[in-house]
Order: C-alpha cells, then sequence, then structure tokens
C-alpha cells in the first residue's frame, strides 16, 4: 500500500510540475523584486549641480508579515489531512508549507537577504550619482515606521551608501508614522477599503477573470470531492489566496531557502496551478492595488488624497534646506501603501492614470513598476552657482519621470518654484495648508 501512495504522490509530482514550471512571472504585482536600472541621465544644465536629496523608499523584499501557522491553509490542509481527505497533489502541498516554515523561522516581518542587497545597492547607486552631495560633510536625516522592516531597510541603504563615503555621516532618526503609514490613521480610509465606489469593478473582474472556477480547481487538485463540495466561496477564495501568497513570497527568499537546506524546487508553490490560473490571480491582485493604493477610478479620491500628509512634509523638508537646514538628504523608508498613492498624488505620468476600464488596469498602471519591492521616489535638487535658483529632477524607481500638468523648459529637470506652486494649488484643492495638522487632516478625511 505504501508503494501504490508513493507512486501516486510521484505521478502527482510530475503532474504539478507540468502545471506552471514555463509560466512567465508577470502575475508577481507589487511583489516583484526590484529592477536593477539601466540608465543614462540627463545632465544637468549648465552651472548647476546637485545639492540636496528628498527620498522616500519601500522596504526591501521580505519574508511573509504573519507567521505560516496562523495562515488559513496552515489549518485546512491539517483538518483535511487528519480526515485522509489530501489528495497526492494536497499532501505536496502541506509538505511545502511545513518547508516554508521552516525557511521562515522567526524572521516573519523582517526583510530577506534579497531585500537588504537591493537597498544596499541602490544606496550605492544614490552615492555614484550624487557625489558632490556626499563628499562633504553629510548631515541626514532617516525616517522609518513602527514595522520593524522599514529600520533594517534604512540600515542596509545606508551601509550601501557609505561604502563610497570619506567620512562618518552624521545621522539623525526617527519615526513618523503619520507621514509615512497615513492610511492608517483615516477612519474613512478604512471604510474605502471595504467597500468604496470600486466594488462594482472587482466584482465584474472576479467574474471575467472566473476566480470562483480557479478557486475551485486549485482545491479540487488538492483535496477530495466530498472535503472540496463542503468548502464555501468564502473559504476556497482564502484558500487560494493563501496558496497564490506563499507563491509570491517564495521569489524574495532565495538565499533563505538554500540556507534553510532546500531547494526552489522543493518550495515552488507556482508549479500547483496552470499558467492561466496565475494569470487571473495575478490580474485581480493588482487590480485590488489599483483601486485602493493608486489612482483606481478616481485620481483625486481619498486613495490618493491621503498621501497629501507625505507630501507636505516634503515641500517643507525642501523650504528647511533652502532656509539653511542642516540635512543634505531627508530619507524615508515606508511601505507599498506609501508609494504607490504619493506617485499617483505626484501626478508621476506612469503612475496616476485612473480608469473604468478593467480591461486596462496593469496596461496604463504596472505595479512592478510603480511599487515592486524597495521601490522609490526621489526629488535631486539642483542649485545654480552663485545664485538661489534651484531646479529638480524626479525620479521613480531611479529613472527621470514627467509630471503630468506641470510643464518644464528644461526636463527633466522642473523649477522648484513651478513645481512648489503646482503642488500647493494641488494641496490646496484638497483643503489642505503646508501647516496643517496632518494628523487632524487623516481624521477628518471624508469619502
Amino acid at each position: 500500500m505504501t508503494k501504490i501512495f508513493n507512486l501516486l504522490l510521484l505521478c502527482s509530482a510530475i503532474s504539478t510540475a507540468a502545471l506552471a514550471q514555463n509560466c512567465p512571472d508577470n502575475f508577481l504585482g507589487t511583489k516583484t523584486l526590484y529592477p536593477t536600472p539601466n540608465e543614462k541621465y540627463t545632465p544637468g544644465p549648465k552651472g548647476y549641480e546637485p545639492v540636496f536629496i528628498n527620498y522616500v523608499g519601500r522596504h526591501g523584499a521580505r519574508h511573509l508579515t504573519k507567521e505560516v501557522k496562523v495562515a488559513y491553509t496552515y489549518g485546512l490542509l491539517q483538518k483535511a489531512d487528519s480526515a485522509g481527505a489530501l489528495t497526492p497533489q494536497g499532501q505536496q502541498l502541506k509538505q511545502m508549507i511545513t518547508r516554508l516554515e521552516k525557511v521562515e523561522g522567526v524572521d516573519t516581518k523582517s526583510i530577506s537577504d534579497e531585500g537588504r542587497t537591493e537597498l544596499q545597492d541602490i544606496g550605492r547607486r544614490m552615492y555614484a550619482q550624487q557625489k558632490t552631495i556626499f563628499d562633504k560633510q553629510l548631515n541626514l536625516n532617516v525616517g522609518i515606521t513602527k514595522e520593524v522592516r522599514t529600520k533594517q531597510s534604512a540600515d542596509a541603504f545606508l551601509s550601501g551608501l557609505k561604502e563610497g563615503l570619506k567620512a562618518e555621516p552624521t545621522i539623525d532618526r526617527y519615526n513618523d508614522d503619520t507621514n509615512l503609514r497615513f492610511y492608517d490613521a483615516s477612519p474613512a480610509y478604512f471604510a474605502f477599503e471595504e467597500g468604496g465606489p470600486w466594488l462594482p469593478l472587482m466584482v465584474s473582474l472576479e467574474k471575467t477573470e472566473r476566480i470562483a472556477e480557479v478557486n475551485k480547481a486549485l482545491a479540487g487538485r488538492m483535496f477530495t470531492a466530498d472535503f472540496a463540495g463542503k468548502l464555501s466561496a468564502s473559504q476556497l477564495d482564502k484558500f487560494a489566496g493563501d496558496v497564490f501568497g506563499f507563491t509570491t513570497i517564495v521569489y524574495s527568499l532565495k538565499n533563505e531557502i538554500s540556507k534553510a537546506g532546500f531547494t526552489p524546487d522543493e518550495l515552488n508553490f507556482k508549479a500547483f496551478f496552470t499558467c492561466d490560473e496565475l494569470q487571473h490571480l495575478g490580474k485581480v491582485d493588482v487590480a485590488d492595488d489599483f483601486f485602493k493604493k493608486g489612482p483606481g477610478i478616481n485620481a483625486n479620491g481619498i486613495q490618493v488624497r491621503i498621501a497629501a500628509p507625505l507630501l507636505v512634509n516634503f515641500i517643507k523638508t525642501a523650504d528647511e534646506f533652502m532656509a539653511g537646514g542642516k540635512y543634505n538628504a531627508q530619507l524615508r523608508f515606508a511601505h507599498a501603501e506609501t508609494i504607490a498613492p504619493f506617485a499617483a498624488l505626484l501626478g508621476i505620468s506612469t503612475a496616476d492614470k485612473p480608469t473604468t476600464d478593467i480591461k486596462r488596469i496593469n496596461i496604463d498602471w504596472k505595479p512592478a513598476q510603480v511599487a515592486p519591492l524597495s521601490s522609490n521616489i526621489q526629488w535631486i535638487f539642483y542649485k545654480k552657482t552663485g545664485s538661489n535658483n534651484y531646479l529638480v529632477k524626479v525620479l521613480l524607481n531611479e529613472k527621470e519621470v514627467r509630471i503630468t500638468g506641470l510643464k518644464s523648459t528644461t526636463y527633466p529637470y522642473y523649477q522648484w518654484n513651478d513645481m512648489k506652486a503646482f503642488y500647493t494649488k494641488k494641496l490646496h484643492g484638497y483643503g489642505v495648508n503646508l501647516n496643517d495638522d496632518m494628523l487632524k487632516y487623516l481624521k477628518d478625511l471624508k469619502q
């Protein structure tokens, strides 16, 4: 009997491996690893040199944010196993999740080795590109959130940056959940996440992508027909969502998987899906981010306006520098929920287009390009020698970008006075002044 079971397990492994081994990885969305830029930057206008950087970045590639054991799927598989209701593929999945638990260990919520490398490399490139800023007495102001992965990301970034420095910088550190986790402080935004005007479009997309069928098909491969048939639509959705989440997280854990003594194939959750299923789940995952964190159906919706505190902070810290402030760079480390709405609020042309056409999602707004792991937005200030004239170049993920509606005769460089006026006007349209209490703004925000 044991030999028969092992044979079935082997056959299942072969058929499972055939499901999605050669599928493209374009379903990862915001779990995409940071792409190394290969940019040729536009030289600054004659007489200008970089003097100040305003930066906000997402944490690096990471571990899961919750222990494997608390996942709905973990308990469901245990229950099914006890009832003898796991198929050979279900047994494979259970074993794979057990391996993932060993890989994760006590590192949940932390960045991974991959994430550490991403941030170090960004720091190294920043130094290489802006030596005139960093080859002097350096004072840095470094902001993080309450989550440990943002501190780890800041430390990794700074370690890469410091490799090129001639002297140890002065570094001030602070926690800033109001400006960097603004989405946590607004009751109206919580309500929007649960069911805003985007909901009918999301329901329509799930039908178009046949998500209910995908969920049933996955469960049908893992459980006996009787057991799978008793699972509700909600349970099936949770199950598929967990497995899809495990599928996307292992890309960030390559080194940890090897350290734990496993091969990539031994944690290849991708192989439990067909290529089509991954594409369907990926489209819905992207849409969820687009509607709730990106420009969504309204570029002035609450999911964008909620980032106003960070824009105010960027403007005020820039003004402080020009008034003789001590910091050469303002460096902030936060989350995808910070970067995506901030990019939309700024009007970055690849990140600010709303739509009600579900076919346009992941075409006009691509999360892998807007908010991948370690994603970042930089304002680099250039000053003309002997004057008080400043230009600003905006980078998204270290690429020069255009600001929708803001004109410049020296693109990608914008006149700071024009840029400040442009954003101040936008903030005023939201009822925001630069000296307002931003925590109160978030609490008073309406959909």
